[in-house]
């Protein structure tokens, strides 16, 4: 049985990539994941939530406003505001994009309804989490290690993900794992041995990309005899009264 999403307190997150075990590591794997998917992207605005995505380095793509929101002060954030608290108005954000920050918050599903009311019809949410199938849990057993960022926050499982995002009307078109990794930068065998194995099960990789579309479907479902009636012409017959009775004489 899964636990609920919902936990009493929130982990303050991380401020900078260097927190994170192997992180400029972590870094150029998710910014190569980007690159090209960037270059999908058309609008007006883009927001990057959190200090993680506010570092990285992305290519110059067709939105040209881009800001990042976080909660903590960053010399790479614009706007200082929680992502429960959510402060733009509805449908005014072309494109969002997170990396690792439902780990760290306290209602994940209270900041995903907040995120995707903020995005216009076919918008699109970038989602860059930590994966709970990865080996490198294996090295959180470590004595000290659980308290140590990425793993002092609570992973979701792409699957999870992908279900809450459909929940909200969202169309998941990129999904997949990368960056396979045991987090240890001293033992080159394990990373060897990591590859391998994503090689056989991608399922195994550190991290994972979502990328969803949100979508505005009708409030009222038709249905197909519904369909079908208005497609249908309306012939009504003559009354009997109104018919033309041919004639004796």
């Amino acid at each position: 049985m899964l636990k609920p999403a919902f936990r009493e307190k929130a982990v303050k997150p991380p401020q900078h990539w260097q927190q994170l075990a192997c992180g400029s590591w972590l870094k150029d794997q998710v910014e190569q994941q980007l690159a090209e998917e960037c270059k999908r992207l058309y609008g007006y605005h883009f927001a990057r939530v959190g200090c993680l995505s506010a570092e990285l380095s992305l290519p110059q793509f067709a939105i040209a406003h881009q800001f990042s929101v976080a909660a903590a002060l960053h010399e790479q954030v614009q706007v200082q505001a929680k992502s429960s608290d959510w402060p733009f108005a509805e449908a005014s954000l072309d494109a969002i994009l997170a990396v690792g920050q439902l780990e760290f918050e306290q209602d994940p599903h209270q900041v995903l309804r907040d995120l995707s009311r903020s995005l216009i019809a076919d918008g699109k949410l970038i989602y860059v989490g930590f994966n709970p199938l990865s080996p490198n849990l294996l090295t959180s057993l470590w004595p000290g290690k659980m308290k140590q960022y990425p793993w002092s926050g609570r992973y979701f499982t792409k699957a999870r993900l992908v279900d809450w995002l459909t929940l909200l009307n969202f169309e998941v078109t990129v999904e997949r794992y990368f960056a396979p990794s045991f987090l240890l930068e001293r033992w080159g065998l394990l990373q060897t041995g990591a590859e391998r194995l994503f090689n056989v099960l991608p399922q195994c990789g550190t991290l994972y990309l979502v990328i969803a579309k949100k979508r505005e479907f009708p409030l009222t479902r038709i249905t197909a005899r519904q369909k079908q009636r208005q497609l249908r012409p309306n012939l009504q017959s003559a009354p009997l009264a109104n018919q033309t009775q041919p004639k004796e004489y």
